[in-house]
């Protein structure tokens, strides 16, 4: 009976090994995909013929319905102003439905189901962003002034620039990219397996779910899961930019309005390391001892 005890731990401590490989890949390799090695310098903007540009000049946002909750009202205008050149996209629920079941119909039944609506707001974004390319950015980023695109544009067929954020990964609060990019194309095409694999414990501990299934985390991994196939590292095709370069540009208001006790739970805990290990190792022991029991 022993023997089995062990031989059953051991298969579990391997599928949850098997279960985080991604993770763990992402936080081993972390420095070479999504380093911050883009600078861009104040300057101004330059006029480009269109047959120049790789990146559309296109200016995304999302909002559940056509009325600007009035916290956002101010941080809208101020990046309409800033990219008054560019074609505007407000993405409302019913416009989004309706552009998905006419250029992604295989995803309205995820859409459909997913539980929490930042999950729609998530998902959106990178359809958009696949779809057409552009910038896209949140209702709650005050504009100072547009990001000089011509700089982070290449010969290269796909550009793309995202925000390094901590401990690890990307941001998807600003992205930036050509139309078609491989990197979006590796998200979208993983949204329905991560609201599957979530979708069941999500009301126990939604900001988890929301960030596995289609948050920060999420378009991470998704680019990751691009990346490990480039030829190097870092790819020409995926930018990385840190925040303290973005200042001249944005403000972001962080006003975060999905988020739930959980959310400030992990929030507190994401900068004390130790209080992480240790409570992971009580709950894997915990666990174990738990299964044991009902086991014998």
């Amino acid at each position: 009976t022993t023997i089995c005890l062990i031989l059953v731990d051991l298969a579990l401590f391997g599928l949850l090994l098997y279960a985080l490989r991604d993770l763990f890949s992402l936080l081993r390799h972390n420095k070479e995909m999504f380093s911050a090695h883009v600078n861009v310098t104040l300057q101004d903007q330059p006029k480009h013929g269109h047959s120049s540009r790789q990146i559309p000049r296109i200016l995304h946002q999302t909002c559940k319905n056509e009325t600007i909750p009035e916290m956002w009202a101010k941080s809208q205008q101020s990046c309409l102003k800033a990219y008054s050149d560019f074609e505007y996209k407000r993405w409302t629920d019913e416009l989004a439905r309706e552009f998905l079941s006419s250029e992604y119909p295989w995803f309205v039944e995820t859409w459909d189901t997913y539980p929490f609506p930042i999950q729609r707001a998530d998902a959106i974004r990178y359809f958009v962003l696949h779809h057409y390319g552009g910038i896209y950015l949140d209702m709650d980023t005050v504009c100072h002034q547009p990001f000089p695109l011509d700089q982070i544009e290449t010969e290269l067929k796909h550009n793309s620039l995202f925000q390094a954020t901590l401990p690890t990964g990307i941001t998807n609060d600003i992205m930036i990219s050509s139309a078609r990019h491989p990197a979006f194309a590796s998200a979208i095409t993983r949204l329905p397996f991560h609201h599957r694999i979530t979708r069941f414990w999500a009301w126990l501990l939604p900001y988890a779910a929301i960030m596995f299934s289609t948050g920060p985390l999420f378009i991470s991994l998704a680019t990751a899961a691009y990346l490990y196939g480039e030829p190097s590292l870092p790819s020409p095709t995926v930018q990385i930019i840190s925040s303290t370069n973005l200042k001249p540009y944005i403000t972001d208001l962080q006003t975060a309005t999905w988020y739930r006790t959980d959310a400030r739970v992990l929030k507190w805990l994401a900068n004390k390391p130790l209080l992480w290990f240790v409570l992971g190792t009580v709950g894997v022991i915990g666990g174990v001892y738990l299964l044991n029991k009902v086991i014998l």
